[in-house]
């Protein structure tokens, strides 16, 4: 298992925080729009705050097989929910 640094730790912990505020902000247009029924919109909203949530945990440091099969699995999962045509044609099963 890798050792994290503190700078890496800082960096992550900086990129989730400006993620969220991102996502903060996100939600004060559609707000300021009156816009908090276009589904499509919010939806996303939190699929592209958890990617970028996501990308940069700081646990992802340890390299560590079971976090990043989850890692994995939860991109996976963001992803067919984003487009679930995303894999449709691929010749393979993903089980879990």
């Amino acid at each position: 298992m890798a050792s994290p640094t503190f700078a890496e730790t800082y960096s992550d912990l900086i990129a989730i925080c400006k993620a969220a505020q991102s996502g903060l902000y996100e939600c004060g247009r559609l707000r300021g729009r009156n816009d908090l029924t276009s589904d499509e919109e919010l939806r996303q909203l939190v699929l592209s705050t958890s990617k970028a949530i996501l990308n940069r945990l700081p646990c992802l440091q340890l390299e560590n097989d079971a976090i990043s099969d989850m890692d994995s699995r939860y991109s996976h999962l963001l992803t067919i929910t984003e487009d679930p045509r995303a894999f449709q044609n691929n010749d393979f099963e993903v089980t879990g």
